[in-house]
Protein backbone atom coordinates (compact mmCIF):
# COMPACT_ATOMS: atom_id res chain seq x y z
CA UNK A 1 0.00 0.00 0.00
CA UNK A 2 2.87 2.40 0.78
CA UNK A 3 4.50 1.78 -2.60
CA UNK A 4 1.19 2.44 -4.43
CA UNK A 5 0.78 5.70 -2.57
CA UNK A 6 4.34 6.72 -3.43
CA UNK A 7 3.82 5.95 -7.12
CA UNK A 8 0.51 7.82 -7.26
CA UNK A 9 2.04 10.74 -5.41
CA UNK A 10 5.04 10.83 -7.78
CA UNK A 11 2.90 10.68 -10.93
CA UNK A 12 0.51 13.32 -9.63
CA UNK A 13 3.31 15.66 -8.57
CA UNK A 14 5.00 15.26 -11.96
CA UNK A 15 1.80 16.10 -13.79
CA UNK A 16 0.93 18.97 -11.53
CA UNK A 17 4.44 20.41 -11.71
CA UNK A 18 4.31 20.18 -15.48
CA UNK A 19 0.98 21.99 -15.56
CA UNK A 20 1.95 24.59 -12.95
CA UNK A 21 5.51 25.35 -14.00
CA UNK A 22 4.96 25.53 -17.76
CA UNK A 23 3.24 28.87 -17.95
CA UNK A 24 3.93 29.37 -21.68
CA UNK A 25 3.97 26.56 -24.23
CA UNK A 26 4.98 27.09 -27.86
CA UNK A 27 2.81 25.60 -30.56
CA UNK A 28 3.87 24.47 -34.05
CA UNK A 29 2.01 27.32 -35.72
CA UNK A 30 4.14 29.86 -34.00
CA UNK A 31 1.61 30.64 -31.29
CA UNK A 32 1.93 30.08 -27.61
CA UNK A 33 -0.28 28.63 -24.87
CA UNK A 34 -0.13 30.50 -21.58
CA UNK A 35 -1.07 28.59 -18.37
CA UNK A 36 -2.11 30.53 -15.31
CA UNK A 37 -3.36 29.15 -11.96
CA UNK A 38 -6.51 31.18 -11.72
CA UNK A 39 -10.18 30.51 -12.16
CA UNK A 40 -10.17 32.36 -15.50
CA UNK A 41 -8.15 29.58 -17.17
CA UNK A 42 -5.43 29.51 -19.86
CA UNK A 43 -5.31 31.71 -22.98
CA UNK A 44 -3.47 31.30 -26.30
CA UNK A 45 -1.54 34.20 -27.80
CA UNK A 46 0.02 34.68 -31.26
CA UNK A 47 3.55 35.81 -32.10
CA UNK A 48 2.84 39.49 -31.89
CA UNK A 49 1.46 39.02 -28.35
CA UNK A 50 -2.14 39.89 -29.19
CA UNK A 51 -4.84 37.90 -27.42
CA UNK A 52 -7.04 35.80 -29.67
CA UNK A 53 -10.45 36.72 -28.30
CA UNK A 54 -12.34 35.53 -31.37
CA UNK A 55 -11.48 31.91 -30.60
CA UNK A 56 -13.98 31.96 -27.75
CA UNK A 57 -16.93 31.97 -30.19
CA UNK A 58 -15.88 29.03 -32.31
CA UNK A 59 -14.48 26.73 -29.73
CA UNK A 60 -15.98 23.99 -27.75
CA UNK A 61 -14.85 23.11 -24.33
CA UNK A 62 -13.91 19.87 -22.67
CA UNK A 63 -13.82 19.90 -18.90
CA UNK A 64 -12.36 17.34 -16.61
CA UNK A 65 -12.13 17.54 -12.85
CA UNK A 66 -9.57 16.11 -10.56
CA UNK A 67 -10.30 16.04 -6.87
CA UNK A 68 -7.63 16.09 -4.31
CA UNK A 69 -7.74 12.55 -2.84
CA UNK A 70 -4.55 12.43 -0.91
CA UNK A 71 -4.20 15.68 0.97
CA UNK A 72 -0.95 14.95 2.75
CA UNK A 73 0.87 13.99 -0.47
CA UNK A 74 0.42 17.26 -2.36
CA UNK A 75 1.87 20.67 -1.76
CA UNK A 76 0.08 23.34 0.21
CA UNK A 77 -1.31 25.07 -2.90
CA UNK A 78 -3.08 21.85 -3.99
CA UNK A 79 -4.47 21.13 -0.50
CA UNK A 80 -8.33 20.86 -0.35
CA UNK A 81 -8.85 21.89 -3.97
CA UNK A 82 -10.23 20.50 -7.21
CA UNK A 83 -8.11 20.76 -10.30
CA UNK A 84 -9.85 21.06 -13.66
CA UNK A 85 -8.41 20.91 -17.14
CA UNK A 86 -10.42 22.36 -20.00
CA UNK A 87 -9.30 21.45 -23.50
CA UNK A 88 -10.65 23.75 -26.22
CA UNK A 89 -11.01 22.11 -29.63
CA UNK A 90 -11.83 23.70 -33.01
CA UNK A 91 -15.47 23.76 -34.02
CA UNK A 92 -17.15 23.29 -37.33
CA UNK A 93 -18.90 26.28 -38.92
CA UNK A 94 -22.36 24.85 -38.29
CA UNK A 95 -21.58 24.43 -34.63
CA UNK A 96 -20.41 28.01 -34.17
CA UNK A 97 -23.90 29.22 -33.41
CA UNK A 98 -24.06 27.10 -30.29
CA UNK A 99 -23.52 29.08 -27.17
CA UNK A 100 -20.47 27.84 -25.36
CA UNK A 101 -21.04 27.23 -21.69
CA UNK A 102 -18.24 26.98 -19.22
CA UNK A 103 -18.88 24.33 -16.60
CA UNK A 104 -18.00 25.98 -13.35
CA UNK A 105 -16.90 23.87 -10.40
CA UNK A 106 -19.36 23.36 -7.58
CA UNK A 107 -16.78 23.77 -4.84
CA UNK A 108 -14.63 26.72 -3.99
CA UNK A 109 -10.93 27.03 -4.83
CA UNK A 110 -11.08 25.13 -8.14
CA UNK A 111 -8.32 25.47 -10.69
CA UNK A 112 -9.46 25.34 -14.31
CA UNK A 113 -7.03 25.03 -17.17
CA UNK A 114 -8.40 26.28 -20.49
CA UNK A 115 -6.64 25.73 -23.78
CA UNK A 116 -7.88 27.78 -26.77
CA UNK A 117 -6.66 26.53 -30.11
CA UNK A 118 -7.16 28.12 -33.49
CA UNK A 119 -9.36 26.03 -35.78
CA UNK A 120 -7.47 26.93 -38.91
CA UNK A 121 -4.23 25.34 -37.71
CA UNK A 122 -4.00 21.55 -38.25
CA UNK A 123 -0.70 21.45 -36.35
CA UNK A 124 -2.57 21.87 -33.08
CA UNK A 125 -3.73 18.22 -33.21
CA UNK A 126 -0.43 17.11 -31.71
CA UNK A 127 -0.87 19.45 -28.77
CA UNK A 128 -4.48 18.34 -28.34
CA UNK A 129 -3.40 14.70 -28.39
CA UNK A 130 -0.75 15.40 -25.78
CA UNK A 131 -3.24 17.19 -23.59
CA UNK A 132 -5.78 14.38 -24.08
CA UNK A 133 -3.18 11.82 -22.99
CA UNK A 134 -2.41 13.90 -19.97
CA UNK A 135 -6.12 14.18 -19.18
CA UNK A 136 -6.52 10.38 -19.45
CA UNK A 137 -3.57 9.90 -17.13
CA UNK A 138 -5.05 12.39 -14.70
CA UNK A 139 -8.38 10.53 -14.90
CA UNK A 140 -6.59 7.29 -14.14
CA UNK A 141 -4.83 8.89 -11.19
CA UNK A 142 -8.14 10.31 -10.06
CA UNK A 143 -9.76 6.89 -10.24
CA UNK A 144 -6.90 5.37 -8.25
CA UNK A 145 -7.15 8.10 -5.66
CA UNK A 146 -10.91 7.64 -5.45
CA UNK A 147 -10.46 3.90 -4.95
CA UNK A 148 -7.87 4.52 -2.26
CA UNK A 149 -10.13 7.03 -0.60
CA UNK A 150 -12.95 4.48 -0.53
CA UNK A 151 -10.58 1.88 0.89
CA UNK A 152 -9.36 4.33 3.51
CA UNK A 153 -12.95 5.28 4.36
CA UNK A 154 -13.90 1.60 4.66
CA UNK A 155 -10.87 0.98 6.84
CA UNK A 156 -11.70 4.00 8.95
CA UNK A 157 -15.28 2.77 9.33
CA UNK A 158 -14.04 -0.67 10.32
CA UNK A 159 -11.68 0.95 12.82
CA UNK A 160 -14.54 3.03 14.18
CA UNK A 161 -16.69 -0.10 14.43
CA UNK A 162 -13.86 -1.86 16.22
CA UNK A 163 -13.50 1.07 18.59
CA UNK A 164 -17.25 1.00 19.25
CA UNK A 165 -17.14 -2.77 19.79
CA UNK A 166 -14.17 -2.34 22.11
CA UNK A 167 -16.05 0.31 24.04
CA UNK A 168 -19.08 -1.96 24.35
CA UNK A 169 -16.87 -4.82 25.48
CA UNK A 170 -15.13 -2.55 27.98
CA UNK A 171 -18.51 -1.43 29.31
CA UNK A 172 -19.63 -5.05 29.61
CA UNK A 173 -16.37 -6.01 31.28
CA UNK A 174 -16.70 -3.06 33.66
CA UNK A 175 -20.24 -4.09 34.57
CA UNK A 176 -19.18 -7.72 35.02
CA UNK A 177 -16.25 -6.57 37.15
CA UNK A 178 -18.55 -4.47 39.31
CA UNK A 179 -20.97 -7.37 39.68
CA UNK A 180 -18.18 -9.80 40.56
CA UNK A 181 -16.69 -7.27 42.96
CA UNK A 182 -20.06 -6.89 44.69
CA UNK A 183 -20.37 -10.68 44.88
CA UNK A 184 -16.85 -10.87 46.26
CA UNK A 185 -17.66 -8.29 48.93
CA UNK A 186 -20.85 -10.15 49.83
CA UNK A 187 -18.99 -13.46 50.00
CA UNK A 188 -16.26 -11.89 52.11
CA UNK A 189 -18.85 -10.42 54.47
CA UNK A 190 -20.71 -13.73 54.72
CA UNK A 191 -17.43 -15.58 55.18
CA UNK A 192 -16.37 -13.15 57.89
CA UNK A 193 -19.69 -13.58 59.72
CA UNK A 194 -19.55 -17.36 59.48
CA UNK A 195 -15.92 -17.31 60.50
CA UNK A 196 -16.71 -15.18 63.54
CA UNK A 197 -19.61 -17.44 64.53
CA UNK A 198 -17.48 -20.54 64.04
CA UNK A 199 -14.65 -18.93 65.98
CA UNK A 200 -17.01 -18.05 68.84
CA UNK A 201 -18.43 -21.58 68.85
CA UNK A 202 -14.92 -23.01 68.72
CA UNK A 203 -13.84 -20.81 71.62
CA UNK A 204 -16.88 -21.91 73.62
CA UNK A 205 -16.14 -25.56 72.94
CA UNK A 206 -12.50 -24.98 73.79
CA UNK A 207 -13.48 -23.38 77.11
CA UNK A 208 -15.78 -26.28 77.88
CA UNK A 209 -13.03 -28.67 76.91
CA UNK A 210 -10.61 -26.97 79.29
CA UNK A 211 -13.17 -27.07 82.11
CA UNK A 212 -13.93 -30.74 81.45
CA UNK A 213 -10.22 -31.49 81.36
CA UNK A 214 -9.73 -29.78 84.72
CA UNK A 215 -12.67 -31.67 86.20
CA UNK A 216 -11.36 -34.90 84.78
CA UNK A 217 -7.96 -34.23 86.29
CA UNK A 218 -9.49 -33.53 89.70
CA UNK A 219 -11.63 -36.67 89.44
CA UNK A 220 -8.56 -38.70 88.56
CA UNK A 221 -6.70 -37.27 91.55
CA UNK A 222 -9.64 -38.07 93.83
CA UNK A 223 -9.84 -41.54 92.35
CA UNK A 224 -6.15 -42.10 93.04
CA UNK A 225 -6.55 -40.86 96.61
CA UNK A 226 -9.51 -43.13 97.19
CA UNK A 227 -7.63 -46.02 95.66
CA UNK A 228 -4.81 -45.43 98.10
CA UNK A 229 -7.30 -45.27 100.97
CA UNK A 230 -8.88 -48.53 99.82
CA UNK A 231 -5.47 -50.16 99.70
CA UNK A 232 -4.69 -48.94 103.25
CA UNK A 233 -8.04 -50.21 104.50
CA UNK A 234 -7.45 -53.53 102.82
CA UNK A 235 -4.04 -53.81 104.51
CA UNK A 236 -5.62 -52.86 107.83
CA UNK A 237 -8.33 -55.46 107.34
CA UNK A 238 -5.68 -58.07 106.59
CA UNK A 239 -3.76 -57.23 109.76
CA UNK A 240 -6.95 -57.21 111.80
CA UNK A 241 -7.94 -60.59 110.38
CA UNK A 242 -4.53 -61.96 111.32
CA UNK A 243 -4.82 -60.53 114.82
CA UNK A 244 -8.33 -61.95 115.14
CA UNK A 245 -7.04 -65.38 114.13
CA UNK A 246 -4.25 -65.18 116.72
CA UNK A 247 -6.71 -64.17 119.41
CA UNK A 248 -9.05 -66.95 118.44
CA UNK A 249 -6.19 -69.43 118.73
CA UNK A 250 -5.28 -68.07 122.16
CA UNK A 251 -8.90 -68.23 123.23
CA UNK A 252 -9.17 -71.82 122.03
CA UNK A 253 -5.98 -72.76 123.90
CA UNK A 254 -7.24 -71.09 127.09
CA UNK A 255 -10.59 -72.84 126.83
CA UNK A 256 -8.86 -76.18 126.35
CA UNK A 257 -6.63 -75.60 129.36
CA UNK A 258 -9.64 -74.54 131.42
CA UNK A 259 -11.46 -77.69 130.47
CA UNK A 260 -8.48 -79.76 131.50
CA UNK A 261 -8.32 -78.06 134.84
CA UNK A 262 -11.99 -78.60 135.42
CA UNK A 263 -11.69 -82.23 134.41
CA UNK A 264 -8.81 -82.90 136.80
CA UNK A 265 -10.78 -81.46 139.65
CA UNK A 266 -7.68 -80.84 141.54
CA UNK A 267 -8.06 -78.52 144.38
CA UNK A 268 -5.58 -75.97 145.23
CA UNK A 269 -5.22 -72.33 145.31
CA UNK A 270 -2.79 -72.26 142.44
CA UNK A 271 -5.10 -74.13 140.15
CA UNK A 272 -8.04 -71.99 141.11
CA UNK A 273 -5.99 -68.88 140.56
CA UNK A 274 -4.84 -70.20 137.22
CA UNK A 275 -8.40 -71.04 136.33
CA UNK A 276 -9.57 -67.56 137.18
CA UNK A 277 -6.77 -66.01 135.12
CA UNK A 278 -7.63 -68.20 132.17
CA UNK A 279 -11.30 -67.31 132.42
CA UNK A 280 -10.37 -63.66 132.61
CA UNK A 281 -8.09 -63.96 129.55
CA UNK A 282 -10.79 -65.83 127.65
CA UNK A 283 -13.30 -63.07 128.43
CA UNK A 284 -10.81 -60.39 127.33
CA UNK A 285 -10.05 -62.32 124.18
CA UNK A 286 -13.74 -62.72 123.41
CA UNK A 287 -14.21 -59.00 123.89
CA UNK A 288 -11.25 -58.27 121.63
CA UNK A 289 -12.52 -60.70 119.03
CA UNK A 290 -15.94 -59.12 119.15
CA UNK A 291 -14.41 -55.66 118.84
CA UNK A 292 -12.26 -56.84 115.95
CA UNK A 293 -15.30 -58.33 114.25
CA UNK A 294 -17.09 -55.00 114.56
CA UNK A 295 -14.08 -53.17 113.20
CA UNK A 296 -13.80 -55.65 110.35
CA UNK A 297 -17.44 -55.18 109.45
CA UNK A 298 -17.07 -51.40 109.64
CA UNK A 299 -13.94 -51.44 107.51
CA UNK A 300 -15.59 -53.77 105.03
CA UNK A 301 -18.49 -51.37 104.74
CA UNK A 302 -16.04 -48.51 104.24
CA UNK A 303 -14.18 -50.51 101.64
CA UNK A 304 -17.37 -51.31 99.76
CA UNK A 305 -18.37 -47.64 99.90
CA UNK A 306 -14.96 -46.61 98.64
CA UNK A 307 -15.16 -49.18 95.87
CA UNK A 308 -18.56 -47.84 94.85
CA UNK A 309 -17.23 -44.29 94.88
CA UNK A 310 -14.25 -45.41 92.84
CA UNK A 311 -16.54 -47.05 90.31
CA UNK A 312 -18.70 -43.94 90.18
CA UNK A 313 -15.58 -41.83 89.72
CA UNK A 314 -14.48 -44.08 86.89
CA UNK A 315 -17.94 -43.79 85.35
CA UNK A 316 -17.76 -39.99 85.64
CA UNK A 317 -14.29 -40.06 84.16
CA UNK A 318 -15.50 -42.18 81.26
CA UNK A 319 -18.42 -39.80 80.72
CA UNK A 320 -16.12 -36.82 80.76
CA UNK A 321 -13.74 -38.58 78.44
CA UNK A 322 -16.63 -39.12 76.06
CA UNK A 323 -17.66 -35.45 76.35
CA UNK A 324 -14.08 -34.39 75.73
CA UNK A 325 -13.88 -36.63 72.66
CA UNK A 326 -17.17 -35.18 71.40
CA UNK A 327 -15.86 -31.67 71.96
CA UNK A 328 -12.60 -32.49 70.23
CA UNK A 329 -14.51 -33.95 67.28
CA UNK A 330 -16.70 -30.86 67.16
CA UNK A 331 -13.69 -28.55 67.30
CA UNK A 332 -11.97 -30.55 64.55
CA UNK A 333 -15.15 -30.40 62.45
CA UNK A 334 -15.41 -26.64 62.91
CA UNK A 335 -11.75 -26.19 62.02
CA UNK A 336 -12.28 -28.31 58.89
CA UNK A 337 -15.29 -26.17 57.92
CA UNK A 338 -13.26 -23.03 58.51
CA UNK A 339 -10.42 -24.32 56.33
CA UNK A 340 -12.89 -25.34 53.63
CA UNK A 341 -14.48 -21.89 53.62
CA UNK A 342 -11.03 -20.31 53.53
CA UNK A 343 -10.10 -22.48 50.53
CA UNK A 344 -13.37 -21.48 48.81
CA UNK A 345 -12.55 -17.81 49.35
CA UNK A 346 -9.06 -18.32 47.91
CA UNK A 347 -10.53 -20.11 44.86
CA UNK A 348 -13.11 -17.35 44.43
CA UNK A 349 -10.52 -14.57 44.69
CA UNK A 350 -8.27 -16.41 42.23
CA UNK A 351 -11.13 -16.58 39.70
CA UNK A 352 -11.34 -20.37 39.67
CA UNK A 353 -14.34 -22.61 40.17
CA UNK A 354 -14.29 -23.76 43.79
CA UNK A 355 -14.95 -27.43 44.60
CA UNK A 356 -18.45 -28.20 45.89
CA UNK A 357 -18.85 -27.76 49.60
CA UNK A 358 -19.58 -30.84 51.70
CA UNK A 359 -23.26 -30.98 52.49
CA UNK A 360 -24.06 -31.29 56.19
CA UNK A 361 -27.81 -31.57 55.75
CA UNK A 362 -27.88 -35.38 55.48
CA UNK A 363 -25.34 -35.98 58.22
CA UNK A 364 -26.61 -37.49 61.48
CA UNK A 365 -26.67 -35.09 64.38
CA UNK A 366 -26.90 -36.00 68.05
CA UNK A 367 -29.78 -33.99 69.47
CA UNK A 368 -30.23 -35.79 72.80
CA UNK A 369 -28.07 -38.11 74.90
CA UNK A 370 -28.50 -39.41 78.44
CA UNK A 371 -26.57 -42.01 80.42
CA UNK A 372 -28.75 -44.83 81.75
CA UNK A 373 -28.35 -45.46 85.52
CA UNK A 374 -30.04 -48.18 87.58
CA UNK A 375 -33.11 -47.12 89.56
CA UNK A 376 -32.30 -49.33 92.57
CA UNK A 377 -28.96 -49.19 94.43
CA UNK A 378 -26.87 -52.30 94.00
CA UNK A 379 -23.31 -53.38 94.64
CA UNK A 380 -23.07 -55.17 91.32
CA UNK A 381 -20.91 -53.56 88.67
CA UNK A 382 -23.10 -52.59 85.68
CA UNK A 383 -21.97 -51.81 82.10
CA UNK A 384 -22.10 -48.24 80.84
CA UNK A 385 -25.36 -47.76 78.91
CA UNK A 386 -26.28 -44.56 77.04
CA UNK A 387 -29.40 -43.67 75.06
CA UNK A 388 -28.72 -41.45 72.00
CA UNK A 389 -31.30 -39.86 69.72
CA UNK A 390 -29.93 -39.12 66.24
CA UNK A 391 -31.42 -36.58 63.87
CA UNK A 392 -31.03 -37.69 60.24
Amino acid sequence: MESIWKKIRQVTEDKMLWLSNTHTKCLPDGGAVNFSEMSGGVTRTVKNGEEDNKANDRCRRLRLSLQDQYRSGFTSEWHNKESSIAVVLPQKPEEQEETPELITPTEEKVEVIKVYLESSRPETAESVRMLTDEVSQIQEVRYCLKTLREQMAARQNSNNNKVADNREESVKLREATKRLYAQLKEMEKRHQEERESLQAECNEYHTRLVEQSERLQRAEEQSEERGQQVEELQRLLGSMEIESGVLKDKMAAGEAELLQLKAGREEGEEKEQRCAELEKEVAILKEKIHHLDDMLKSQQRKVRHMIEQLQNSRTVIQERDRVIRDLEERVAFLEAENREMHDHMEYFMAGQNPPPMTSTENKPEVVYSKPLTPTTPTNKVLPFIKVIEIKS
